[in-house]
């Protein structure tokens, strides 16, 4: 009959199993669990066993592709998410979700990496960075503001589809289209980035010497 490990005992509680592995895995040797008696996962009875295999082979960090899959067992509606026609390419295994999340913990909501959301997004999209002389509002915040994370019907993980999401926050002050149907029904069949192309800012001014976001 094989014997468990005792940290793998049933009787042994989750926050004890991780004990035990955190006495070689200290937060000395390895500073990304040094949050991880705060971490979500944690605080929700995980142990370092519901993901890492111990002593039944030489990988024990888990493979970049079988990460997502791993994930996907507690975290179905993610899953879905990157089935969704615009999505991170985590099911094209081009991405991970390690590459975004840190499964030991973060100082960051969600468990994200980075100092900040923007400063995780920006590592990967560095053109919208900036700093732009004229910036968008919303842009300096976060980019959940107008885009989700994991998968959209929408156009680049856009949170709804245009003109909708930029009259959430702009009204539609144009004298034509405010004085005319015909010109309200065209706002609502087109993009505003159809003008508007530099949605993330920009540093030439427009038309009306506002410069936020033409180029």
């Amino acid at each position: 009959m094989r014997r468990l490990h005792p940290a793998r005992s049933e009787k042994t509680p989750p926050q004890a199993q991780s004990l035990i592995c955190l006495k070689c895995h200290s937060a000395a040797s390895t500073p990304a669990l040094a949050h991880w008696h705060s971490s979500p996962h944690a605080l929700n009875d995980l142990s370092c066993f519901s993901c890492h295999q111990l002593h039944e082979g030489p990988q024990q960090k888990v493979s970049h592709d079988k990460m997502a899959e791993l994930c996907y067992g507690c975290h179905p509606d993610v899953k879905a998410q990157f089935s969704l026609f615009s999505h991170h390419p985590v099911r094209e295994k081009k991405m991970g979700c390690f590459d975004c999340h840190d499964p030991h913990g973060s100082m960051q909501p969600k468990l994200l990496k980075g100092s900040t959301q923007r400063d995780l997004c920006t590592r990967c999209h560095m053109e919208k960075s900036g700093p732009f002389v004229y910036e968008h509002g919303d842009v300096t915040e976060t980019c959940t503001n107008c885009h989700v994370p994991h998968g959209s019907v929408n156009r680049r993980l856009l949170s709804a589809a245009m003109p909708f999401l930029c009259l959430q926050c702009h009204n539609p002050g144009h004298r034509s289209v405010m004085n005319s149907d015909s010109s309200m029904k065209s706002l609502f069949s087109n993009r505003c980035t159809d003008c508007h192309s530099s949605v993330h800012g920009s540093d030439t001014p427009d038309n009306r010497g506002y410069g936020t976001l033409r180029k």
